[in-house]
Parts: C-alpha cells; structure tokens; sequence
C-alpha cells in the first residue's frame, strides 16, 4: 500500500473485501498510520480497556499482555501498564480487577455429582472446551474431583469440514460411556457452521450430527443409561431471512429437549414449558439426587424411570424453526435419528434466551449463557444485564473504570478495545462507546479506539456500513486498529499464527496501514 496515499478504514477493509474475497472475521490488522508510521500504540503508562464480555474468546489476547510469565511468542514486558478487562475472563486472572465484577453460582450440577462421588466425562471438540469446563462448571477453571474433560482437537478450516469432529466424538464417546456415570457431550459444529452463510455447509453438519446421536443412542440403550438431547440456543434453524439474505446470527428460538429411556415412550408425562435451568434437577432426579435449594429449576418429567447413568448431549446452536427445508437446514438435512427420537420418547422445547437465562428480554442466546445456567439449575444473572445496569446508572462512576483512567498520565492514552458489532455476545459497539465516555468524563485526554470486527452476530461483512453508521460517535476518538474477530478473539490456542498478530499491531504497529483519523475528522 503506497505512503502517499493510504487508503482510509473502510477503504482498507472494501479492498480486503475485493482483493482476499473474504469476511469481516478474517481481516487482517489494519493499522492507522501517519507519513507512513503506526500511530496509537499500547505503550509504557497507558491504560487499556478490553470491552468485550464473555470470556473463552478473550483469554488468549488478555493473556499476553499480563501474563509475567508468557512466552509462546516475544512480547514486551510493560512495568506500569494499566490492563482492565470488562468482565473476569478466567479465574486465573481474578487478581485483575474487572469493570463487571464475575457472578459463580456457588452450587452447580458437576459439584453436587462430584460431592456423592459419581465419575463424570466432559467432552468437546477445542471449539466448546471452555463451555462444558469453565462455564458448566459455574465460571470454574479446575474441574470438580471425579470429572475427567476428553477435548477433541477441531479442524482449523470449518468451511472445508462442516461435519468438524461430529463422528469422531460420537465414536470415542461411545466408547468410554461404560466407565462414567454421567457425560456432558458438547457437539460444536452446530454452532461453528451455523454462522457461515453456506447453506449447504449447515446441511451437511446437521446430518453428520445426527449420525453421531445414532451411535450415542445404540451405546446409552444397551447399556441402560438415559440419554438427554438438548441445546444451548437457537442459530442453525434458521438459515434465511425473510428479505432473502442469510441468516448468520444467533436467534431467540427455542431449543428441544427430549428424554431417552428404554422405560419411557412417546406417552410419558412431560412437561409442555420450561428453560435450560430445569435440565439439571431433571438431570439430578434421574441419577437419584435431592436437587438443592439452590437450584430453582424443576424437573421436566413427571414419573422417573430408573437408569444406570446420564449422558446429557447438548447440540449447540440447534433451535427449533420453521417446518421449511428452503429456510431451516435442520428440516432439510437427513436426521433420522432425532426424528426417531422425537417420535418415540417423551420431549418439549426449552426457553434458551432472554430473561430465562438471564439476558435482556428478547436477547439471542448463547453457548456462555446457556451452558452456565444449565450447569446451575438456576437463572444467573448475566454480565450484559449487569453491565446494562451499570450503563444506566452511570458507567463513568464506576470505581475500578475511575481508577484506571484516573492514575494514566497527562501524556499517556487511554486504549479501548472492542467490537464493532450491534448483536453479537462478546459486545458491541453502544458498549465500546458508553466505556470511551465514561473515560472521557473522567478526564482521558487521548482515547485511542481498537476495532474488533464481527462477521459471525452481524452480516458477514457489515463493517464498512456500520463504521458510516457511527462515524459521528467514533470521530470524537481516534480509531487506530481494526481486525477481524477470527484472529482477535481466537479460542483455539493459536497464538502464533492468530493472538499474535494483533498483539504485534496494538503494540509494534504492524499490519497493513490505513490513514489515520483526528479527533473530530469522520470515518
């Protein structure tokens, strides 16, 4: 790219559009320079604010920068630089004071089983590790004694395998069902394919899905366990959007939730409503298990067969939608053996999103929310709803945001790091703003903006709109970073060739350069 004349943001991100053919998940770093120099790096005395909210895409960036013993690639060892995350991300960082401070239900399903001595299996592919692990496990790094956690490494092209490791789960899954008591089982590729616009591509994941629950169901009758399927929110059941363009976002539908027993048929009592907080005293009255006080969902079955055990297999981002295979990819792949299994046992649908999992009224789900209060029986307030409060009250009074702007030098900058997105989990640009005027009020002088691009929540490439939406709001900073969230906020441990290239454009400035903007100038 010419130093005589750099191309503005959205130029730059348009070109990446045209030139790579790509979305705004995989935009490489985009840096704002000046006479053809990076401006608005992180540097000694400065303040950064990491805005997003969730927790398992966020670790590894995070890491890096305030891990004293970090080494899997060179970093600079800041002395007195203020790093302040929006929520706690992982327990090992809880010595970091958060914006939101973190919310653990004290009692979970996992603890209650690891307390009468039952053996349980935690089982993914990388992609959900966190989600059966950390937040199952009520926001809980260790694991509780008894629980064993089998993660499956995933595919790194999921375009080019939409199945992911389906099969490869299943198969080891069955194999191991006979040593443990209950299982967890997280299939991702639900989820994973549910945010690409492909049709074709959620098609062919549903079906390989399916015939993994195939292989689970034979193993879990033979050997008399109860076999629960259930999902953590709504995304792959609706693949088209009523104007005709894809749907890539999570959704409010509901999810199903059905009862495998070989003592149980389609008959059999159950209730007609409920939400992902019932699943674990369900879960409990089968395996024989008083739920706790703590608990204040209920169970979902009126009379309990006897069983040997539970597998509990959560098909994430599987909603129930329309009854169209044109819109629905679910109805329009090969599923018989959920089909079977709605036929034959007792199920309903769950609620998965908004006040029943302790988001926002109306707000999609997700598979943080959903695994959370599944594993605690109960509805956990979320950081979102927390934050939204503190938003409304008045974020610039918040204490640990006051103190970490108040001690930045008169020559130092305040760095806020966010997503430029209106829907998705990990935050969203309203967000990133309330964060930067809460900083201003408290007198930041230099507010230096880091774009995350979405690409997943919100239209695969919606940036260059969304940037001309809030020009007025984001010109009154300075926006000297932009990458997409595929690299930004990677959960898949590859920090060499993913974390480490942001780190090196938020620190070092390297990544191709964009024109950079005043305070005041639009975008």
């Amino acid at each position: 790219m010419s130093n005589k004349k750099l191309a503005t943001l959205q130029e730059a991100i348009r070109r990446q559009y045209e030139v790579d053919e790509i979305s705004d998940y995989w935009i490489r770093p985009l840096v704002a320079c000046r006479s053809g120099s990076a401006v608005g790096r992180i540097s000694e005395e400065d303040t950064v604010l990491f805005c997003c909210r969730r927790g398992e895409r966020e670790i590894q960036l995070m890491e890096s920068f305030v891990d004293e013993q970090f080494s899997i690639f060179p970093v600079t060892r800041f002395r007195s630089l203020r790093f302040v995350p929006l929520v706690e991300y992982h327990e090992r960082f809880s010595r970091i004071k958060s914006i939101i401070e973190p919310v653990r239900p004290s009692v979970t399903l996992g603890r209650v089983l690891s307390d009468r001595g039952f053996k349980q299996l935690l089982t993914t592919e990388t992609e959900k590790e966190s989600h059966v692990t950390f937040f199952f496990n009520g926001r809980r790094s260790r694991l509780f004694p008894g629980q064993v956690a089998e993660i499956i490494p995933s595919w790194q092209d999921f375009s080019s395998h939409p199945e992911m490791k389906s099969a490869q789960v299943g198969t080891s899954l069955a194999k191991a069902m006979d040593r443990y008591d209950f299982i967890l089982v997280n299939f991702p590729a639900g989820d994973v394919i549910g945010h690409l616009p492909d049709m074709q591509l959620k098609i062919t994941a549903a079906a390989e899905i399916d015939k993994a629950l195939g292989r689970l169901y034979k193993q879990a009758m033979a050997l008399g366990r109860t076999l629960i399927v259930t999902a953590d929110h709504g995304l792959m059941e609706k693949a088209r959007n009523e104007d005709g363009s894809s749907s890539v976002s999570h959704t409010s539908s509901p999810v199903p939730f059905i009862v495998v027993n070989r003592q149980l048929n389609k008959e059999s009592v159950i209730a007609n409503e409920g939400s992902l907080a019932d699943v674990a005293p369900t879960v409990l009255s089968l395996m024989g298990v008083a739920r706790p006080e703590e608990m204040t969902g209920s169970c979902l079955l009126k009379d309990i067969p006897t069983s040997s055990g539970v597998v509990l297999v959560i098909l994430d981002g599987w909603g129930e939608g329309e009854r169209d295979p044109r819109v629905n990819p679910l109805e329009a792949a090969d599923t018989p053996n959920l089909d079977f299994l709605k036929d034959s046992f007792p199920h309903t649908t769950l609620s998965a999103s908004g006040e029943a999992v302790g988001l926002p009224k109306g707000r999609s789900g997700n598979s943080e929310t959903g695994h959370l209060t599944i594993g605690a029986g109960t509805v956990i307030e979320q950081d979102e709803m927390r934050l939204t409060k503190e938003m409304r009250d008045g974020l610039e009074n918040n204490e640990v945001l006051k103190d970490a702007v108040k001690n930045t030098g008169c020559k130092s900058s305040v760095h806020v790091i966010g997503v430029l997105s209106e829907a998705s989990s990990h935050g969203n640009i309203k967000e990133l703003l309330s964060v930067c005027q809460a900083a201003c009020s408290n007198g930041a002088k230099n507010i230096l903006i880091h774009l995350i691009l979405d690409g997943r929540s919100s239209p695969p490439r919606s940036a260059t709109e969304l940037l001309r939406k809030y020009r007025e709001d984001l010109g009154r900073y300075e926006v000297v970073t932009a990458v997409g969230r595929g690299f930004a906020l990677d959960r898949s441990k590859d920090y060499t060739q993913k974390t480490k290239l942001v780190y090196d454009s938020l620190v070092y400035g390297r990544g191709d350069c964009y024109s950079g903007l005043e305070n005041g100038e639009s975008i």
